[in-house]
């Protein structure tokens, strides 16, 4: 039995997204970038419902958004490598690609090659829900897959509109500022590699 009502409007607290979350629910919420779609990351359910909503195939894992270093560390090997980028940049558009640890609780859909993709954001409702859920959350933009990312609540509602499953919150954080999507790196034969130039140039 679904449990979750879907709910939108000004209304909408952090308490109530949260609450969702820890249910199994699926939020749309915003980010530095632009809207996404969340989920708590160690539950298969609720991320198989995420990809479902968005079109996604389940072969393609979601990026994924943690509180602080820490939790990133948690549940994935980062080369030190990265550390100048992370001390520099994080919080912010960057993501990570970098090997899941043997101990992760983190749900399979979330890995892909034995890798996950993580970043800090540096949006403060986007680093709350991660950091009072205490786990990673997805954090793929909400859109259909193949279709523009969304930058205010209605446009991705109407993306949404014909899909069978739905969001069970859409958390407003009113019209964002336009912006590219996150860069993207992982380290090959020691050295950095850019698989996505997005908001943040890497020269």
């Amino acid at each position: 039995m679904n449990m979750l009502q879907p709910s939108t409007g000004s209304g909408n607290s952090l308490d109530k997204a949260l609450s969702i979350l820890r249910l199994g629910g699926v939020i749309v919420f915003p980010t530095e970038t632009a809207y996404g779609i969340a989920a708590d990351a160690t539950n298969s359910h609720a991320v198989g419902k995420v990809m479902a909503i968005k079109g996604r195939s389940i072969m393609k894992a979601p990026p994924l958004i943690v509180s602080d270093l820490k939790m990133a560390e948690k549940h994935a090997l980062l080369s030190p490598i990265f550390d100048q980028l992370i001390s520099s940049l994080w919080p912010g558009p960057l993501t990570i690609i970098s090997p899941i640890r043997k101990d992760s609780t983190l749900s399979p859909l979330v890995v892909q090659d034995n890798t996950i993709a993580v970043r800090v954001s540096s949006h403060p409702i986007a680093q709350a829900l991660s950091h009072e859920l205490n786990v990673p959350i997805v954090a793929t933009s909400a859109n259909l897959a193949g279709e523009p990312p969304c930058y205010d609540i209605e446009s991705v509602k109407k993306q949404f509109s014909s899909q069978i499953l739905q969001p069970d919150l859409y958390l407003d954080g009113g019209v964002l500022q336009v912006r590219q999507p996150s860069t993207i790196v992982k380290e090959e034969n020691g050295r950095i590699v850019i698989l996505r130039q997005g908001e943040i140039i890497i020269p």
